[in-house]
């Protein structure tokens, strides 16, 4: 039997939403029963930085309320109602969804802001991590050292901490590239409703997102075109600003799209983003046992489910419900972290990829998608967003659904 611990030493490697999660979930219940973590949060930046847009949560959301957080995601959110959705200016259907839509930038305050401010240390970019039996030593670029029992690298689609212990090996680019703009002044008439168009122009087929995240002064309306691209785009939000790119783009793919054509005369700020996701690992526990890896860092994914932070978000709750419960050991734990997560989260990814090829699908795949598989991409979509993580602990067996439970009383008929 392995060796329980009544406290442990966690050191998270990334401040972005799944790290912010984590500390958050394991300091909140470290005051209560169970098992006690001493946190600390270790951010490369010397200051807060945000990369990306607006962000659609719904399991992310439902994490934050338990988190008592709930106030604050009102406050910087804009509560939408669903998707409706279009081919070639055609109305095909509607997705009755809710869920928060919110800057990154405001999600990731408000988690900072909820958090002791001795836990988070700004300025410490990892540069070695060495395990043994006893823990892992983390040695910094400033000088500082520490020596915890268990590292969470939460540290993004680039993580130093999945190349370092892991092994070397680069993000795959998925084929799809995102020229997306952030307005701050209104230009959708109806922030409640997202849309999605998807339409053909001369043989090449695009998806035209917009939606609204925030409300208030936080208010931003994003609009997004999908396309396919036969060579690599950066994947750096930061690395290019690109409005005279979007405008010929919209005019060229979708003339008559109005909320586009706005966006293009109103953006504060274009990026052509190219989308990447993660090889798939054999496992996200290290060889010592003393290494985890969380969010992009593990399972980065195209976008197009809107799962890649509800994914991190989740993953960090999970876990922290297992780093607290006594009566795991941590090996323990961090296997039944794997095996609650490796396998959804890997699924998704590869669902995300699909759903990007059907949205920029042309020709007879396009009306197959319309008229045929729409009812099935809607149900996966409905499926993922209905995700609650708090409804069970990891250690409990999952709820069977419907099918599996006509399954068993079919078996328990036939044997009788």
């Amino acid at each position: 039997m392995a060796e329980r611990q009544s406290e442990l030493k966690v050191a998270i490697i990334g401040a972005g939403l799944g790290g912010l999660t984590l500390a958050k979930a394991l300091l909140q219940e470290t005051a209560g029963a169970g098992r006690v973590c001493q946190v600390r949060l270790y951010e490369a930046w010397d200051e807060w930085k945000a990369r990306g847009g607006s962000l659609g949560l719904a399991a992310g959301a439902r994490i934050l309320k338990r988190l008592n957080l709930g106030k604050e995601l009102d406050a910087v959110s804009n509560r939408g109602q669903g998707m409706n959705y279009f081919a070639q200016g055609e109305k095909l259907g509607s997705l009755a969804v809710s869920g928060h839509f919110a800057m990154r930038t405001d999600l990731q305050r408000i988690l900072v802001e909820s958090l002791p401010a001795d836990v988070i240390k700004l300025g410490h970019r990892l540069v070695d991590i060495v395990e043994d039996d006893a823990g892992a030593r983390l040695s910094f670029e400033n000088g500082a050292t520490d020596f915890v029992d268990v590292v969470v690298a939460a540290d993004g689609i680039h993580s130093f901490v999945r190349q370092k212990v892991f092994g070397a090996d680069e993000p795959d680019f998925t084929g799809f590239r995102i020229l997306y703009s952030i307005s701050s002044k209104p230009i959708r008439p109806d922030p409640t409703m997202a849309h999605m168009h998807w339409m053909e122009k001369d043989g090449t087929g695009f998806a035209v997102l917009d939606v609204t995240a925030g409300q208030g002064e936080s208010r931003h309306d994003i609009c997004a075109v999908i396309l396919r691209s036969k060579e690599p785009v950066s994947d750096r939000w930061d690395a290019s600003i690109v409005q005279e790119r979007f405008a010929d783009l919209a005019r060229h793919a979708a003339p008559d799209h109005e909320v586009l054509r706005r966006a293009a005369e109103a953006a504060d700020v274009c990026f052509d983003w190219g989308v990447y996701r993660q090889p798939t690992r054999s496992s996200w526990i290290s060889a010592r046992g003393r290494v985890v890896l969380l969010g992009d860092a593990a399972h980065a994914t195209a976008p197009f489910m809107g799962q890649g932070a509800n994914m991190a978000m989740h993953d960090a709750w999970c876990l922290s419900r297992i780093l607290l419960n006594e009566d795991l050991s941590l090996q323990e734990g961090l296997h039944l972290y794997e095996v609650n997560r490796k396998s959804h989260c890997e699924n998704v990814v590869s669902q995300s990829s699909k759903v990007g090829e059907m949205a920029t699908a042309t020709g007879l795949r396009a009306l197959a998608r319309n008229y045929l598989l729409k009812p099935m991409i809607l149900w996966n979509l409905s499926k993922a967003w209905a995700t609650d993580p708090t409804e069970r602990n990891p250690w409990e067996p999952e709820p069977m659904g419907l099918f599996q439970r006509l399954g068993l009383r079919l078996r328990a008929f036939c044997a009788k």
